[in-house]
């Protein structure tokens, strides 16, 4: 017998923070990211019998991504995306007053209004989603605990509620579980980025730069530590500089991977590709002499190349196809709704980023899009990037989604960028290294870490587990971190 839909009434929500430094200084698009907060959601729920349950959900809160808007600043950043959780705080318990809802009802009603909020204050739609998408997860995994079901079980099972119809009327007969892989996948590669600012090799570093902290810090260092088969590699505004940086890191990628072992690239333009014609010029002079063959056949798609404000407009489409039949191209920054990806297919795009930032449904609805759109491509893609996921809740959530929507490969920064699981507790690294013995790595007494040796990720463990596979019990101390109301930008020290 089918179980039925779970139905909750959100009852109580507790936000706290908790700031994560880097250990080097990836760059998002213009900005230089030191330190970042990382907020925490604890949303307890009310089923239909009276019982109680906590879902939980946690997210980075970067700089210059969600709004990138020219002249702005990382505190005026933190603020919107701040405003925006506290509204949907509100929203969300607000919606919690009348009988208990599918999850999937609790959510249209938030994304609407979450929407509506943005753009009545000129803010950008994602900065509105992520109010949506950090308590659309905490519902999801109230959902899963209530049930004990995994995320995969509680979408093929549509245990959630989910009206495809309702969402895109193209929709009508598609199902759920259409999104999902068959069963989750029990390892996902990591496809390892290479920022702009990211040392190659050792002569890369600056005197007294180095940090020996055991762990890898240029390119050279981890092709050498780890088995790493897929790469994103970070596009500038300088088509030659960007040309000439490629060439070095084919060299490397030629050398230090054999020849018999295939290796894959990703290109991430950063909405810097303007006028579009300038990716179009450096994927044309993506050939030998500049790089390899080898390298070339290896770029898989690019990321996001143009503004966000163009990316969508009718006026890229030409430009658009000249450049698909060099490299195929999708959308990430410019996923800022659930227009955004049929719009994108109908111009010719060839896919879609997920980021568990954008809301693990919305990627469920973005694949069906891909599926059944009448202008889908031959070949969909759906990719996996990252948002500075850091252990515990903002990794293990976007793991969970990716194994299963079947995602083979996932850009994975927060491990490179930040060192291991410092920012966790001893008894909290302890408990993660119990119950993922083959996700954590201790590599010494001073240092715990994602198992990344191989060149990928097993989540088998996660993927047992209800809801998102979080123990809030021991692996996440609430009580490390500060009340939502008590923390001040100036914590980070900036």
């Amino acid at each position: 017998m089918a179980q039925p839909v779970v139905k909750l009434r959100p009852v109580a929500a507790e936000l706290r923070m908790h700031n994560v430094r880097t250990r080097m200084t990836p760059k998002y698009g213009a900005t230089i990211l030191v330190a970042c907060p990382l907020a925490h959601l604890w949303l307890t729920c009310e089923t239909e019998s009276g019982a109680r349950v906590t879902g939980l959900a946690g997210d980075s809160l970067p700089p210059g991504w969600y709004d990138k808007r020219p002249g702005r600043t990382y505190r005026q950043d933190v603020e919107d995306l701040s405003a925006a959780v506290a509204e949907a705080q509100r929203t969300v318990l607000d919606l919690g007053r009348a009988q208990p809802r599918s999850v999937s009802d609790l959510w249209r009603d938030l994304y609407k209004h979450q929407l509506e909020w943005a753009r009545a204050r000129d803010l950008p739609d994602l900065v509105g989603n992520l109010g949506t998408s950090l308590f659309e997860r905490a519902l999801i995994d109230a959902a899963g605990k209530h049930t004990n079901a995994p995320f995969h079980k509680l979408v093929s099972d549509n245990l959630l509620g989910l009206e495809p119809e309702a969402v895109h009327p193209f929709l009508n007969g598609w199902r759920p579980a259409e999104a999902l892989a068959e069963r989750p996948r029990s390892t996902i590669h990591v496809r390892h980025t290479v920022g702009g600012v990211d040392p190659l090799t050792e002569g890369d570093v600056a005197p007294g730069k180095r940090l020996r902290d055991g762990l890898p810090q240029t390119l050279e260092d981890y092709l050498r530590a780890e088995k790493l088969r897929y790469f994103k590699l970070k596009l500038g505004h300088d088509s030659k500089a960007d040309l000439q940086r490629l060439g070095r890191i084919a060299r490397l990628l030629d050398e230090h991977i054999p020849a018999a072992e295939p290796y894959f690239v990703t290109l991430d333009g950063n909405e810097q590709c303007d006028p579009p014609e300038a990716l179009t010029a450096v994927l044309e002079q993506l050939k030998p002499p500049a790089v390899s063959e080898r390298f070339a056949a290896a770029v898989l798609f690019v990321e996001q190349p143009y503004p966000r404000a163009k990316t969508l407009d009718e006026s890229v489409r030409m430009e658009l196809a000249r450049t698909s039949r060099i490299k195929p191209v999708i959308i990430d920054e410019s996923d800022a709704n659930l227009e955004s990806v049929p719009r994108a297919l109908e111009l010719g795009y060839a896919g879609y980023a997920i980021k568990s930032a954008k809301g693990p449904l919305k990627a469920i609805f973005n694949k069906a899009a891909v599926q059944r759109h009448p202008s889908r491509p031959a070949r969909g893609i759906v990719s996996g990037e990252d948002m500075m996921n850091v252990p515990v809740l903002p990794l293990h959530t976007d793991l969970v989604v990716m194994a299963a929507l079947g995602v083979e490969h996932v850009e994975r920064n927060g491990h490179h960028f930040c060192r291991g699981l410092d920012h966790l507790a001893p008894g909290e690294r302890e408990a993660l290294l119990k119950g993922h013995p083959r996700l954590y790595r201790k590599f010494d007494d001073s240092l715990t870490a994602l198992d990344t040796e191989r060149g990928t990720l097993d989540v088998t463990s996660l993927n047992a587990r209800p809801g998102f596979g979080v123990d809030a019990s021991c692996e996440m101390d609430g009580t490390r971190m500060t009340p939502w109301a008590d923390w001040k930008f100036e914590s980070l020290g900036l």
